[in-house]
């Protein structure tokens, strides 16, 4: 899971629900940036300054970290300051990632909506209203849409009218969708675990759905003989060439399982304790990347605050570094650099490690809480930051990737537990206060 307990979480959000307050922020940051002034009114967008210049609407972020490697990698960046361009209403709070592709940025809020949106002015293009919650993001592939709502619904969407073409619910009891679909050679997989507060504790799986009818394919449970717990909390990671799934598990499994696309065989299992004893969810997704010797390895955060690098074949340990009392988040790897946040009590800490060993090289204090993943464009790292389950300040950090040194803090004054979308000349992030913020990246 992805929280301190269950309980605790379930009560802080019904808290927080309960006081939520209208669409809202003002921007501050450590280096001058146009303010927003307050929030246009649901549905709408509330442009901040003229975007004759904007930088150009090419590059895509189509699913959840980047692409299937779930690596968080921009390939080129244009800059890495951040100038507000426009907001956009969209009712709810927002833990979902944007995720971009042909011109549209696309946002899912725990309103039940899923929104299409002008990358430059934030227009409406379209809007669907689905059976429940958003929680986990979308996927594009193809020119159709792939979201799964909490309750159990997996829908796929014409990326360009949200027309919908098919809507499947899961068919389990008590399933929620908390895991980001991926989609690859013809198929739809996505995780499933159990509410918050697992009463009941369901059977995790995955399962996996024929990517242009929505019929079922198959599904494979976590634990053995379909035994309760195992969820999948987070995103599945694909090695395309070997066509292998990566996918990371929960109380009591708490590890990480490779199996084949295919139809879901079980090549290897490793667990990151003997025996669960203190909720130690590998609730953060997998990310894969490649060793100095071209070999792939998954590198995977736990709670209990060990970063893991496994041998993709295998599953053996090859390095392991303790950076925080709890890991939430997906690690960003680019050019033998691994870059890592971590929870410590009412604050965090990011990381850059060697990809190789896992030796630190800097590490960066941030003081608030962080369960959104990191984004690396360049030489740049971007944190989304605050606390997701409780009101309070929060916005999007920029970090010298060589150097950890703090270059900006956009502050939306509220928490932002949405993983950044990031385009070569663009930032895209969701908040609790319900806007998604539309950034321009320029030097």
């Amino acid at each position: 899971m992805i929280g301190r307990s269950p309980r605790v979480y379930a009560a802080l959000w019904l808290v927080f629900i309960l006081f939520l307050p209208a669409c809202g922020a003002s921007l501050r940051s450590v280096t001058p940036v146009p303010s927003a002034h307050g929030c246009s009114p649901v549905g709408q967008a509330h442009l901040i300054s003229s975007l004759t210049r904007a930088p150009s609407s090419q590059g895509e972020w189509p699913m959840f970290h980047g692409d299937l490697s779930r690596n968080g990698v921009v390939p080129t960046s244009d800059g890495n300051l951040l100038t507000l361009a426009w907001s956009y209403c969209t009712g709810g709070p927002i833990f979902s990632s944007p995720i971009v592709q042909n011109g549209l940025v696309y946002s899912a809020s725990t309103n039940n909506t899923l929104t299409a949106l002008n990358i430059r002015t934030g227009t409406v293009a379209w809007r669907f209203q689905a059976d429940s919650a958003f929680y986990s993001t979308p996927a594009l592939q193809n020119g159709l849409l792939y979201a799964a709502s909490v309750n159990g619904s997996l829908y796929a969407l014409n990326a360009a009218t949200g027309q919908v073409r098919w809507q499947r619910p899961s068919g389990i009891p008590g399933g929620k969708f908390w895991s980001s679909p991926a989609v690859a050679d013809g198929l739809v997989l996505v995780g499933v675990a159990s509410s918050l507060n697992e009463r009941p504790k369901i059977a995790g799986r995955l399962l996996a759905f024929d990517a242009m009818t929505g019929k079922q394919r198959w599904q494979v449970f976590t634990m053995a003989h379909g035994a309760p717990g195992g969820g999948i909390w987070s995103s599945p990671a694909i090695d395309l060439v070997h066509g292998i799934v990566y996918v990371a598990t929960g109380d009591p499994d708490d590890g990480v399982q490779a199996l084949t696309l295919q139809n879901g065989q079980l090549l290897w299992h490793w667990r990151s304790v003997a025996k669960d004893v203190a909720d130690t969810d590998i609730g953060a997704g997998p990310a894969l990347y490649d060793d100095q010797q071209g070999n792939m390895r998954v590198a995977v955060g736990g709670k209990d605050g060990f970063i893991y690098s496994l041998n993709a074949q295998t599953g053996q340990v090859v390095w392991r570094t303790h950076i925080a009392n709890q890991i939430y988040s997906s690690p960003a790897v680019i050019q033998g650099d691994l870059y890592a946040v971590g929870v410590l009590i009412r604050s965090a800490a990011s990381w850059d490690l060697t990809a190789q060993t896992g030796v630190p090289r800097w590490q960066h204090h941030i003081p608030m809480i962080v369960y959104a993943s990191p984004a690396i464009a360049g030489q740049t790292l971007y944190l989304a930051v605050g606390d997701a389950f409780g009101p309070g300040d929060g916005g999007v950090q920029v970090v010298n990737a060589a150097t950890g040194k703090l270059l900006q803090f956009a502050d939306l004054q509220s928490p932002v537990s949405s993983s950044p979308a990031v385009l070569p000349g663009w930032l895209f992030v969701g908040a609790q206060n319900g806007n998604l913020y539309a950034f321009t990246r320029q030097s």
